[in-house]
C-alpha cells in the first residue's frame, strides 16, 4: 500500500514536529493494522497507545510525556475549569523540563491531546473539544489539541472533499471558544483515494480573548 501525505495549506508550521511525525506514522499503522483485521474496527485505546509509543520514539530530550494523567495533577483545585472533575484525565500530556526562579528542575505542562475516533458520537467529541478549550481559557500558554483517527473514511467535519484540512475557525454553540483543523496526515491506496484513507487530524482548540 503507497502512503500519501497531504501538506495543509498554511504560511506558518506551528505545531511541535514530533507531534507530526508521530501523527503521520498512526495513519501507516492503521493502514496496517487494517490489512491483518479488516473487519474489526481498531478501538479508541488502542490509538492512544500507539500514539503514545509514537511520540514517545519522536519527542526532544527536554519533553516528558504522561499517559491518562489526571487533570488534577497539574492543574490546582482554585485553578481547574468547571467542566474537570476531579477524576477527569487527559490521554497525553507532554511536560517540559524546566528551571524555576530558585533554580529547582520541574516539569511544566506544555501540551494537553486528547485522542478521538472519528466514529464517536459527535456529543463526545464536542465534550473534549470544550474540556480542552476550558483548559485553554484558564491556561493560554499550554497548547491543547484533539487527534481525531477516521479509518477508512473521510472525517466531513474536519476534512474537506479533497482530502485537504478545513482549517476555518468552527464553534461549538453555546460556549466561549472555537477550533481548527492545523494538520490532516493520512495514508492511502492511491492519491484520489481520499474517501477511503486513513486520517489523522490534529485539532487545536483555543478560548475567545
Amino acid at each position: 500500500m503507497s502512503n500519501v501525505k497531504h501538506q495543509m495549506a498554511t504560511t506558518q508550521k506551528d505545531w511541535p514536529t514530533w507531534l507530526e511525525r508521530a501523527l503521520q506514522g498512526l495513519t501507516y499503522w492503521t493502514g496496517h493494522r487494517r490489512c491483518l483485521y479488516r473487519d474489526y474496527p481498531l478501538a479508541e485505546a488502542a490509538f492512544v497507545a500507539e500514539l503514545c509509543n509514537l511520540i514517545h520514539a519522536n519527542l526532544p530530550e527536554k519533553y516528558r510525556l504522561h499517559c491518562e494523567e489526571q487533570y488534577s495533577e497539574f492543574i490546582h483545585r482554585d485553578e481547574r475549569p468547571s467542566l474537570l472533575t476531579e477524576k477527569s484525565r487527559a490521554d497525553l500530556v507532554v511536560y517540559e523540563r524546566v528551571v524555576n526562579r530558585r533554580g529547582e528542575r520541574e516539569l511544566h505542562a506544555s501540551f494537553i491531546i486528547e485522542v478521538k475516533r472519528a466514529t464517536a458520537p459527535k456529543a463526545q467529541i464536542d465534550a473534549d473539544l470544550r474540556r480542552l478549550m476550558a483548559v485553554r481559557a484558564v491556561f493560554p500558554d499550554i497548547k491543547t489539541y484533539l487527534v481525531v483517527i477516521a479509518e477508512a473514511h473521510r472525517p466531513p467535519r474536519f476534512v474537506s472533499e479533497s482530502g485537504a484540512s478545513i482549517t476555518k475557525q468552527q464553534r461549538i454553540e453555546g460556549f466561549d471558544g472555537y477550533f481548527k483543523v492545523r494538520r490532516t496526515l493520512k495514508a492511502a491506496h492511491a492519491y484520489t483515494r481520499t474517501e477511503r484513507a486513513q486520517y489523522a487530524c490534529l485539532v487545536e482548540t483555543f478560548a475567545d480573548a
